[in-house]
Parts: C-alpha cells; sequence; structure tokens
C-alpha cells in the first residue's frame, strides 16, 4: 500500500519562524529584566553653566572635567542616562562675586539633579569649585604675526606683509584684559615665494575666560624681484680727541646690497651712514688704521656687504 507524502506550506514556516522569534523576544525581556535589576556603577560627566550679567566675566571658572560616580540599580541609571547623558549644574552668582562649593554642596547639587532617589553618589574628582566674576572689559590690540617665509632666488617682500584687520578686540575679565598688549596669530610656514600671497589666518585660541571679536585675519603679501645695487658712501668721523685735525684715506667705501625693484632708483647714500670710530686712537697711537661700521642702513635692503673694511689715517697739525 502506497503512502502519499505531504508537503509543508510556506505559511507552516514562517509560523515557526515568528514563535522561537516571539520565544527570542521573550528571553530577553527576562533577561534584561534580572539584570536590571542589579546594582551598578558608572561615571558621568559634570558640566557646569553660570549665568551673569553683559557686563561681568568669569575670571575663574568651574573645571571643565569634572566626573562623578554614580550607582544604583540597573533601571534607575538607564533611565537617568537616557533623560541626560551629562550631569549639567547650573550655579548663579546670585549678586555675589565669588562662590566657592565645597565636596557636600557638589554632592547637594548633583543630587537634585538626578532623576531617581536610588542612584547614590560616589567619587567625585574635585573636592571644591570656586566661581569668581568681575568687571567685563573690552579692548583692541595689534595682531602679532607669526609667519616663517622663505623665497625663491633672487625675490623678497616688497613691503611688510599686510593684515587685514591689523588688530583684534579681547573681551573679557578686566584683570586679564588689561595684562595683554598684543594677540599671536597661528604660525604659518610658506617656501619659495615668488608671487603675493592672500590668505585668511587663523588667530591663537583664547582661553575659557576670553572672547575675540574674530578668529581669522586676511594676510597678505608682496612679493617682488630683488637685484643688486653699489653706493659711494661717504665716511663720517666720530669720537675723535684733540682739536688737530685728520685726514682719512678713502673719504668714501662702497656698499653692495640687494633691494626691490620697486626701490631701485629711491634708494639713496644720504640714506647709509658709515662712520669711522676714533674712539682710544690718539696722536701717539702707532697704529694707523681705524675700521669702518654702517650704524645706519634702509629697513627695505639686503646688506651684501662693504669696502674698505678700515682706512687710513693721519694727523693734521693746526
Amino acid at each position: 500500500m502506497n503512502r502519499k507524502r505531504t508537503k509543508n506550506h510556506p505559511f507552516q514556516l514562517n509560523e515557526d519562524r515568528a514563535i522561537l522569534m516571539v520565544c527570542f523576544v521573550i528571553a530577553l525581556i527576562f533577561w534584561l529584566i534580572v539584570k536590571l535589576s542589579n546594582p551598578y556603577k558608572t561615571t558621568r560627566e559634570v558640566e557646569f553653566y553660570v549665568p551673569l550679567p553683559q557686563d561681568k566675566a568669569l575670571s575663574k571658572r568651574p573645571p571643565d572635567d569634572m566626573t562623578v560616580e554614580l550607582s544604583g540599580l540597573g533601571w534607575d541609571l538607564a533611565i537617568d542616562y537616557f533623560y541626560h547623558k551629562t550631569i549639567k549644574l547650573v550655579l548663579p552668582l546670585n549678586g555675589t562675586e565669588e562662590m566657592t562649593l565645597n565636596i557636600n554642596q557638589l554632592r547637594h547639587e548633583i543630587k537634585q539633579y538626578l532623576r531617581s532617589d536610588g542612584i547614590a553618589i560616589g567619587e567625585i574628582n574635585y573636592d571644591q569649585v570656586t566661581l569668581k566674576a568681575e568687571d567685563k572689559l573690552s579692548r583692541k590690540v595689534p595682531i602679532a604675526l607669526s609667519a616663517d617665509l622663505a623665497f625663491a632666488p633672487d625675490f623678497h617682500l616688497k613691503q611688510a606683509p599686510i593684515l587685514k584687520p591689523d588688530s583684534v578686540e579681547v573681551s573679557g575679565p578686566a584683570s586679564l584684559v588689561k595684562a595683554i598688549t598684543f594677540w599671536a596669530s597661528d604660525s604659518i610656514r610658506l617656501t619659495d615665494l615668488k608671487s603675493n600671497v592672500r590668505t585668511n589666518l587663523k588667530l591663537k585660541s583664547p582661553d575659557y575666560a576670553l572672547e575675540l571679536n574674530t578668529p581669522t585675519v586676511q594676510m597678505q603679501l608682496e612679493v617682488e624681484p630683488f637685484t643688486e645695487k653699489s653706493l659711494f658712501v661717504p665716511l663720517k668721523i666720530v669720537h675723535k680727541s684733540g682739536t688737530d685735525s685728520i685726514r682719512i684715506f678713502p673719504e668714501n667705501i662702497t656698499v653692495q646690497f640687494k633691494l626691490g625693484l620697486s626701490r631701485f632708483d629711491s634708494i639713496q647714500p644720504k640714506d647709509f651712514q658709515a662712520e669711522v670710530d676714533f674712539t682710544g686712537i690718539s696722536k701717539s697711537s702707532s697704529n694707523q688704521t681705524a675700521p669702518i661700521q654702517i650704524v645706519k642702513q634702509p629697513a627695505s635692503i639686503q646688506l651684501l656687504g662693504f669696502t674698505p673694511k678700515s682706512v687710513k689715517f693721519f694727523w693734521i697739525e693746526e
């Protein structure tokens, strides 16, 4: 006698899978209930907010790395974490300029913030927190450029770097702002410069108590070709003792320097001062030579050298 084989229907397979899934979910729920009913410990970050009038600023502020250890049932800790991952404490100064919270006061403030009375407060990584406010001051200070510039051969700056703006307004506690005389930019390094540059440059980030009215400035560099030039510069005698006259030879020196093409015709001998210093030299001295030194030169040139380095001299009796 032949027995017919019965085929499994697709809906039977899906029903088995659904039952298995329901069983898995129920088991997971029971597992969570058991787990979350156990006591746990966790560490939470603590943030502070200190409301202040517009004319006040914090010169001593609360820490930004405070943590607190909490312990309690898993349910309580999970629900509290769901509502706020970070504990945020609001600490108004209420008209006073300074306030200090000891460890017990910190515990009280944190306890007030938690949603469950079943959560216990453990270790806090600060013993106390001090807040101090004072009058707020704003002032403008110049920006100090921090730049390392390297130029292609025979190129250099046409003029000093231009910053726009060239100053920044610093605001914060009066005691800190009064001590600031300049504000530095972030360092920038440029190499092989042979054309003009225009770029935005960040300023050094202020600390917690200070604010800047702008975080960046624009830096402009004008670069031009440099060329060599020579000039005859007359020598000046200084610190001569006695009334007798001195004759020196030569009376001029040759100065070699590099300068930008735009200033080639504007730099003249009058822009230099070369001196022969007779300090300590008298008529009785056996040495008949004196050194030459350049004491003044244009800021826009690169001095290469000068010749000769010394002069011969002789006394002329009056």
